[in-house]
């Protein structure tokens, strides 16, 4: 066994002579701090979509439901992400966030609608 250095907390200490960490937490934080941060955002990204997608998903078991717009806003939904905008033939405007769809009825009620097959994004 060598001795070696951590290539996180530069502690001392003894390991086969491929190990690069005194322990898993070190391991995981190097690994951790070395991502870029155009990933992290990505990372921060995806997860603010899959919630506001569960949160939908949550309300809206049935395909279509009208709720309003505070309801969503108490659970954490976060209407400036979404992932397309399906417009339609009367001029309505749908924010998606992957298969469930959002309309803004007025200021207090949205409509939940799920992605259906004529709604080519």
């Amino acid at each position: 066994m060598d001795k070696k250095n951590c290539l996180h907390c530069s502690t001392t200490f003894m390991g086969r002579t491929d190990k690069r960490f005194c322990t898993d937490q070190c391991r995981a934080s190097y690994h951790n701090n070395s991502r870029s941060k155009e990933e992290r955002l990505i990372g921060n990204v995806n997860k603010v979509l899959r919630k506001n997608r569960r949160i939908l998903r949550s309300i809206n078991p049935t395909g279509m439901s009208v709720v309003r717009k505070e309801v969503l806003t108490e659970l954490g939904f976060n209407f400036n992400y979404f992932t397309s905008l399906y417009n339609t033939k009367e001029g309505n405007q749908y924010q998606f966030c992957y298969d469930m769809g959002v309309l803004q009825l007025d200021d207090a009620k949205v409509r939940i609608v799920e992605y259906q097959s004529y709604m080519k994004k």
